[in-house]
């Protein structure tokens, strides 16, 4: 998960061949963990995943009169607060594999990987159903 190596084998009914996780057994794939996309990203690469936090007009919504510099601020606003939540997501699933939430788990190492690693990953594109998860945006003058 993220680089680190856990051992899940106390589940074996879930992580072992033919458990509903065997999958992951031996991979990083933060990224699933994350988009809930499990069998399209099962991969280590985080790149854009902030995304799927970032909330979007409702659909037939007027455009917002806000002048370029408001757009910006509400958009650097809006990315803190979307990777905050992906932060929070992986730690999320940290809690439960080191063993914080009463799971049998443990760290047992993390990944070595070359410099460089993530530059020769093509850049990967939100899954369906994290896009379609999206938040929608408050219209102005919604709480």
């Amino acid at each position: 998960m993220n680089g680190t190596i856990y051992d899940v084998s106390a589940n074996r009914d879930t992580y072992g061949p033919g458990g509903s996780y065997h999958f992951f057994a031996g991979r990083d794939a933060a990224r699933a963990f994350l988009t809930g996309c499990f069998q399209e990203d099962q991969t280590p690469d985080l790149r854009g995943v902030e995304e799927m936090y970032m909330p979007l007009d409702p659909p037939g919504s007027k455009k917002p009169q806000l002048s370029k510099a408001e757009l910006k601020n509400r958009h650097a606003q809006e990315l803190r607060q979307a990777r905050k939540q992906a932060r929070e997501g992986l730690e999320h699933w940290h809690k439960l594999f080191r063993g914080d939430k009463g799971k049998p788990y443990f760290k047992v190492g993390e990944v070595k990987r070359e410099k460089g690693w993530l530059e020769k990953l093509p850049r990967r594109t939100l899954c369906d159903s994290a896009v379609k998860a999206r938040p929608t945006r408050k219209a102005a003058g919604e709480e």
